[in-house]
């Protein structure tokens, strides 16, 4: 740590769950910020509802005027209530139970609306006593640990080296943020000072599924990041995942944006299992700074533009509906959900177009007769006609040849696609890779956007060589071509320095076989890595999944059974039967909800951030234990709570 290290941005949150305040300058009591989550929003029974259950909640505005409270979101208006005449009112916070003060009817019928569950408002009065657990004779707001909350911009920088598409601070909650100390400093710290205030620095603050909710919209993150992204880099010994430090503070004060942080004391870190993450390469971009891409999402996309391009093979050129544009990395792709005959298939599609171009859109679509997306497109799809689309996605992009400057490109049928959105960029960005493209097709009628890839090859003659394989037609003509199916040997022909190379692979399953096979012969060290067209599992894929249908759990030990239709979880389902079980992350991450299926099939749910289930011992696994919060029951289940 450097002496510049400061405090860049002061956050209180008055209502727990609800969205910030940003400070310039902040009282400091034993509870943390004053007027930090002294308000919280409680069921029929008493306890205490947050965002991970509720996200409506992130919306909520608080006001203060005078002895008067207003809250307020967009759309439903507002409720203003007064602070004093309040009765008490008993709650629970996370199994304590504290006195609290009712804030009313009309606050109540206001949140209850806007919330959609029946719902009162809590106060912390001057006798609301909520023991501090960490440290004995402290006293808690209705935060969820410690009075306080400190993050730091590097550690997050650092995160976010990892991660598709970068986080904001914000999704963390912080009170206190910091810049101008390394990443993760503060996990040695033991205490500080701050401005007028010395404080305990806790320990790390143990994070759930909220990390991933959006807190602008509340809508989480369909790739549950970052919270997969911490299970990796992150994850304690004791299965929980951290960022952030709590603070204690030790005395009353002020501190202000800028103030100095003062390092008293260090400790010994929380012991974290090795980081298996790999940092996520970023492209020089003319359209996006960061050169990545816009997070995934569901949007409308018009069709603009419809081009043939070779035979059965139609390029559909999109804008998005709202006029925003979208950015991308070459060679990702998109999944599109027309409405056909009242259904909504979905199929992915590879980005034919290149990101330096980002008011449109296309994908280049090979025709298979008989039905399916691909038909419905070239038959159906009109100019001006409208689609869903989820995206953009996938890891097979530019980006992934790291440091590698020349480049394999290897295609057949409508594999060209991402090799084509590639090479328009490298060719509209000027980006310093020396690329040799070869396309495998049946005739060269078959070979899409042939006359585009001779002019890019006349703009870049030293650094773009083209090569053509044909399986069913004479190459006379056609320069740089050989008959038959692509083999090891041609390839080496074609490309003697392909242990040089990058490469890119896209096909058909053989046509990736074979060159993945050639490549283990020709480039046997495996220096630079060979890279092959793969959707893989994400959030699309797990909604494209069979419905479930009926599905029971019999809890054993409590003697309760639950039945219902659709999707669900052991967690909830165990819920609602009124059955214990403790949960923490509620992604799949900690391991606190642990449990052992005895009878039964199931799968993974879309909310688990780690597919491998790393919370679990090989053991465990072994014998039939599953993380209940993101296992789904199929058919009839039997499970040891």
């Amino acid at each position: 740590m450097t002496a510049a290290t400061c405090v860049s941005a002061l956050h209180f949150y008055p209502l727990k769950s609800g969205a910030p305040v940003d400070l310039r300058s902040a009282r400091i009591g034993n509870e943390g910020l004053k007027g930090d989550r002294q308000m919280m929003v409680v069921d029929e029974a008493g306890k205490c509802i947050t965002a991970r259950a509720n996200p409506r909640l992130f919306s909520i505005h608080t006001v203060f005027d005078l002895n008067e409270t207003t809250l307020l979101a967009d759309g439903v208006g507002h409720v203003t209530f007064r602070r004093d005449g309040l009765t008490p009112m008993p709650v629970n916070i996370w199994g304590t139970d504290v006195v609290a003060l009712d804030a009313g009817d009309e606050a109540a019928d206001w949140l209850s609306a806007h919330l959609k569950v029946s719902c009162r408002l809590a106060v912390k009065g001057e006798r609301s006593h909520r023991p501090l657990t960490l440290t004995p004779g402290g006293e808690m707001s209705f935060a969820d640990t410690a009075p306080l909350l400190l993050t730091n911009s590097a550690s997050l920088e650092d995160l976010n080296r990892y991660l598709e598409e970068p986080v904001p601070m914000r999704r963390f909650r912080p009170n206190l943020v910091m810049d101008d100390a390394e990443a993760f400093a503060e996990d040695g710290w033991g205490r500080i000072r701050v401005g007028e205030v010395e404080f305990i620095v806790a320990g790390p603050c143990d994070r759930c599924i909220m990390v991933t909710q959006d807190p602008a919209t509340g809508v989480p993150a369909k790739n549950v990041e970052p919270l997969a992204l911490l299970g990796k880099q992150r994850r304690g010994d004791d299965g929980n995942v951290y960022f952030g430090q709590f603070l204690i503070p030790c005395n009353d004060g002020r501190i202000n944006l800028g103030d100095s942080v003062e390092v008293l004391e260090r400790k010994t870190p929380v012991s974290l299992t090795p980081g298996t993450a790999v940092p996520v390469p970023r492209l020089p971009s003319p359209t996006a700074k960061d050169g990545g891409s816009t997070a995934p999402r569901e949007r409308e996309l018009r069709c603009v533009g419809i081009v043939d391009e070779a035979r059965d093979l139609r390029t559909f050129r999109f804008v998005s509906t709202d006029g925003a544009a979208i950015t991308y990395l070459p060679g990702q792709f998109i999944t599109l959900m027309p409405e056909i005959d009242g259904e909504t298939p979905r199929r992915s599609f590879t980005i034919s177009s290149s990101p330096s171009r980002p008011h449109h859109i296309s994908v280049t679509v090979r025709r298979t007769r008989g039905g399916g997306i691909s038909d419905w497109l070239h038959s159906e799809l009109k100019l001006g006609d409208t689609l869903r689309a989820y995206g953009p996605l996938g890891r097979f992009h530019l980006a992934a040849a790291n440091d590698c400057r020349r480049l394999l490109m290897l295609s057949a049928g409508s594999g060209i696609t991402p090799m084509i959105s590639m090479l328009r960029f490298i060719a509209d960005a000027d980006l310093p890779y020396v690329v040799h493209f070869h396309h495998s097709a049946r005739t060269r009628d078959d070979i899409g956007f042939a006359d585009e890839l001779s002019v890019l090859a006349r703009h870049m003659p030293d650094r773009l060589k083209l090569s053509w394989n044909l399986t069913a037609d004479a190459v006379e003509g056609l320069p740089k071509a050989e008959a038959g199916r692509l083999d090891g040997a041609m390839l080496s022909r074609l490309c003697p320095d392909i242990a040089n190379r990058t490469v890119f692979a896209c096909g058909p399953d053989g046509f990736r076989q074979m060159a993945r096979q050639a490549h283990g012969t020709l480039a046997p060290s495996g220096g630079w890595p060979f890279l092959e067209e793969a959707f893989g599992i994400d959030a699309a894929s797990v909604e494209a999944l069979p419905e479930i249908g009926e599905w029971s759990v019999e809890f054993t030990t409590a003697g309760r059974m639950i039945s219902g239709h659709g999707t669900t979880t052991i967690l909830a389902a165990a819920r609602e039967a009124g059955v214990e079980l403790n949960a923490a992350c509620e992604a799949g991450i900690c391991g606190t909800c642990r449990c052992r299926v005895e009878e039964g099939e199931w799968r993974l749910a879309a909310n688990a951030a780690d597919p491998e289930r790393g919370a679990l011992s090989a053991t465990e696994k072994e014998t039939g234990y599953v993380l209940a919060c993101s296992t789904t029951p199929i058919g009839n289940m039997k499970v040891a709570l």
